[in-house]
C-alpha cells in the first residue's frame, strides 16, 4: 500500500497498479465482513473471510515496486541512502500520525481513563513505529491496523542493503533464494500453529522475507536474457488470470477442508499465486489502459483507503442505516465503501499532499 508509487508513464506499471487496487478492495471487503457490519458477499464469503492474505500481496508488491523505482540508482553512499529514507518516511508518516491521533482520541472518548493510560504507555512505541516488534500488542488500541506501517518501515530500512546484496546475484541463485525464502514462509505457520506460538501475521521478520521475494521477482522479471523456461511461462497473461482463479478457488477449497483459520497458513495458496501474478502483471504491457488516469489515481489512494477503515466508520454506518431504516447488506457495503473512499481523498489531498510537499521542500530541497 505504501510502496513506491508505481503509476508512472510506463505501461509496465499499470499491471502493478491494478494489483494494488484489487488488494485494497479485498482488504476492504475483509474488514467490512469481520467487523460490526458483517457484510455478506455470497459465494465469495469463504474467500473474503481469509482476505487478510492480501497483506502478503502488498509486501511482495512493495518489494517489487521499490526495486522497479530504485534498481538502477546507486545507493551505496550515505547521502543517497539518507535521501531514500527521508522520501519513504515522508510517504507514510504524515498520514500515519494523523490517523493515530484520530484513533487515540476515539479510543479515549470511548473508554476514558483506562484508555488514556494505555495510550501514554504505548506512545513511545507507536511514535517510533515499533509496535509490530511486540507480537502480543496486536489487539490493543489503534495498534490493530498500524502493524502494517510498523512492518513496512522495517522493510524500508533494510531495502538498500537487500537490494545491493541481491542485484548482483546470478539468475540461478536468485531463483534458488526465492525457493528457500518461500519454503521458510510456507512452513513456519504450520510450526507456529502446532506449538501454539504467537501469530506470524504481524511479525516484521516474516514480512521482510515476503518483501525480499518481491525484490527478487522484480530483478528476474526485468532481465532481458530470459526467453524460455519457468519465468517466461509465468510472464504470460494467461498465467496471471489463472493465478487469480487459483487464489480464489484454492483459498475456498482450503476453508472447505477445514485448514485452520490462521491467515498465514493460507500463504500455501496465496504466496505462489501472488508471485506468479507479479511476474505476469509486472511484465505485460496494458496499452489499452495507458490513458486511464483513474487507475493511478485509485492506486495512489490505496494507503489512505486502508487507514480510513476504522471501527468508527463501521459503527457509524450501522447506526446511520438503522436510524434511516435503509439497513440492508447492499447499503452497508455501498455506504461504507463511499465513506471510506471520501475519507481517503481527504487524507490524501488535505494532509498527505500538502505536508509531503512541504517536507520535501525543507528536507530534500525539491
Amino acid at each position: 500500500m505504501t510502496c513506491q508509487s508505481i503509476s508512472s508513464s510506463s505501461h509496465r506499471a499499470i499491471g502493478l497498479d491494478l494489483m494494488r487496487i484489487s488488494l485494497a478492495l479485498l482488504i476492504f471487503a475483509f474488514h467490512s465482513r469481520i467487523h460490526v457490519l458483517q457484510c455478506d458477499y455470497g459465494l465469495l464469503n469463504g474467500f473474503i473471510d481469509m482476505g487478510a492474505i492480501a497483506m502478503t500481496g502488498f509486501f511482495l508488491l512493495s518489494g517489487y515496486a521499490l526495486h522497479l523505482s530504485y534498481g538502477k540508482k546507486d545507493m551505496s553512499d550515505i547521502p543517497s541512502i539518507r535521501k531514500f529514507y527521508i522520501k519513504r518516511l515522508i510517504a507514510i508518516l504524515p498520514l500515519y500520525y494523523t490517523w493515530a491521533i484520530i484513533k487515540v482520541i476515539l479510543h479515549i472518548f470511548e473508554k476514558g481513563t483506562a484508555a488514556a493510560i494505555e495510550e501514554t504507555v504505548l506512545l513511545p512505541v507507536e511514535s517510533l513505529g515499533m509496535q509490530s516488534w511486540f507480537a502480543t500488542l496486536f489487539p490493543f488500541s489503534h495498534n490493530s491496523g498500524s502493524w502494517f506501517i510498523s512492518c513496512i518501515m522495517v522493510c524500508y530500512f533494510v531495502f538498500p542493503l537487500l537490494d545491493h546484496l541481491t542485484r548482483h546475484l546470478k539468475q540461478g541463485s536468485k531463483k534458488v533464494l526465492i525457493v528457500i525464502l518461500s519454503t521458510v514462509l510456507l512452513y513456519s505457520p504450520f510450526v507456529q500453529h502446532y506449538f501454539d506460538l504467537p501469530s506470524l501475521y504481524d511479525n516484521p521478520f516474516f514480512r521482510v522475507l515476503e518483501f525480499t521475494v518481491g525484490i527478487l521477482v522484480c530483478q528476474l522479471n526485468l532481465s532481458q536474457s530470459v526467453s524460455s523456461g519457468v519465468i517466461a511461462l509465468l510472464r504470460k497473461r494467461q498465467i496471471g488470470l489463472m493465478s487469480v482463479i487459483c487464489l480464489v478457488v484454492g483459498v475456498m477449497a482450503a476453508r472447505h477442508f477445514r485448514l485452520p483459520a490462521d491467515y498465514m497458513m493460507y500463504n500455501c495458496v496465496a504466496l505462489p499465486c501472488f508471485v506468479s501474478l507479479l511476474f505476469s502483471l509486472g511484465h505485460n504491457k496494458f496499452t489499452l489502459l495507458a490513458g486511464w488516469k483513474v487507475i493511478p489515481y485509485l492506486s495512489g489512494l490505496s494507503f489512505p483507503f486502508y487507514l480510513s477503515q476504522i471501527a468508527a466508520v463501521w459503527s457509524g454506518v450501522q447506526y446511520g442505516l438503522s436510524y434511516t431504516g435503509w439497513d440492508n447488506n447492499v447499503m452497508r457495503i455501498l455506504v461504507s465503501a463511499f465513506l471510506c473512499f471520501g475519507l481517503a481523498n481527504i487524507f490524501r489531498y488535505a494532509i498527505d499532499y500538502p505536508i509531503g510537499k512541504y517536507l520535501k521542500a525543507k528536507l530534500l530541497k525539491e
